[in-house]
């Protein structure tokens, strides 16, 4: 869980009404972008900026015990939940991913897509690629949550 006397691992409180819910353009085009262009002090806290989205090593974790410093609760009592953070990419040897976590491993689901932006000519931002968690190690055993 997060510290709350440090706003940079406590989690984000909103108020009743108000939900952190960026679409996949802004999460590449603002927050990301300006988290890689942009150096920030240990006194820089910016709320509502870019940097409210937190890196967390998931690989770590199974995704059900996950820090709440990645989790956004919103709806009646913070009973729903929206999960983000940066997380670095984890290669074993001869260039193969790694996505072992926890009791489990992740395996993508589906093929990458385009994040298209909606300005003039429709750059291409970035990719969107979706994964499923599995117990167990074994894919012959693993069981898909």
């Amino acid at each position: 869980m997060g510290d709350p006397k440090n706003p940079r691992t406590a989690p984000l409180h909103l108020p009743p009404g108000c939900r952190f819910y960026p679409s996949e353009e802004e999460l590449l085009d603002y927050y990301l972008t300006h988290k890689n262009t942009t150096a920030l002090s240990d006194d820089d806290h910016h709320v509502f900026g870019f940097n409210v989205i937190k890196e967390v090593g998931i690989y770590d974790y199974d995704p059900f015990d996950l820090p709440e410093i990645a989790c956004f609760p919103y709806g009646y009592g913070g009973r729903r939940r929206h999960w983000y953070c940066y997380t670095a990419k984890v290669v074993k040897g001869m260039g193969r991913r790694w996505r072992k976590a926890g009791g489990g491993y992740w395996k993508r689901k589906g093929r990458a897509r385009d994040v298209v932006g909606r300005g003039v000519g429709h750059v291409v931002l970035g990719t969107r690629t979706s994964f499923v968690f599995y117990l167990g190690n074994s894919p012959k055993s693993a069981m898909r949550t």
